[in-house]
C-alpha cells in the first residue's frame, strides 16, 4: 500500500500551529544522503526540511520550495545549541505526527499495469511492508533533473528572443 500527504499542506498546517516550529524547520540545514539503489552512488543534499524562496513574494514572506522528510536519506541534523536543538526535534516530531494522521495523506494500492506520478519536492511518500506472500513486485523510479530543465527553457527563452528581435 502507498501512503501519499501533500507536504506543502502539512507545513502550512504547522505554520498556523506553531510559527516558531516552522521557522527552525526552514531555517536549520540537514544533510540527506542516498545511495542511488546500488551502493556505487552517492547523492548529497543539504537543506533545511522546509526550504524556503530566497526572494519574498509582496507581502513579504517567503514562499515555500520544497519539503523535504525522508527516513531512508538521513536528515543527519548539525551541531546545535540545547535550545535550538529541543525545539527542532520537536518541530520535526511534530511535521511527522501532522504527516500520519490520516486526514492528511490517501492510500493507494497500485495494481499491475498502473502507475503514480507527483512532485518530489511537495508530496511525502512511502509504502508498507511488501510481504512474501504480496507476490513479485516491479517498481521503476524516474526523476526529472529541475537544473537541467530549466537550463533547456532559459536557452530556447532566448532563441526565440534574440529571433524575435531583428
Amino acid at each position: 500500500m502507498n501512503s501519499l500527504a501533500d507536504g506543502y499542506w502539512i507545513a502550512e498546517q504547522l505554520r498556523r500551529e506553531n510559527l516558531d516550529y516552522y521557522d527552525v524547520l526552514s531555517s536549520v540545514s540537514v544533510r540527506f544522503e542516498n545511495h542511488g539503489g546500488d551502493n556505487e552512488s552517492a547523492l548529497v543534499y543539504i537543506s533545511p526540511h522546509l526550504e524556503l524562496d530566497l526572494t519574498p513574494s509582496e507581502d513579504g514572506k517567503k514562499a515555500l520550495k520544497a519539503v523535504r522528510f525522508s527516513v531512508k536519506s538521513g536528515q543527519y541534523a548539525p551541531p546545535m545549541d540545547a535550545r535550538t536543538s529541543a525545539k527542532f526535534f520537536q518541530a520535526r516530531r511534530r511535521f511527522y505526527e501532522l504527516m500520519y494522521e490520516p486526514q492528511h495523506h490517501a492510500k493507494v494500492q497500485l495494481k499491475a499495469g498502473e502507475m503514480v506520478a507527483f512532485d518530489n519536492r511537495r508530496i511525502l511518500h512511502s509504502r508498507t511492508q511488501i510481504l512474501p506472500t504480496d507476490g513479485e513486485r516491479w517498481m521503476q523510479g524516474t526523476y526529472f533533473d529541475r537544473d537541467g530543465l530549466w537550463l533547456t527553457f532559459e536557452r530556447l527563452r532566448r532563441r526565440v528572443a534574440k529571433s524575435v528581435v531583428h
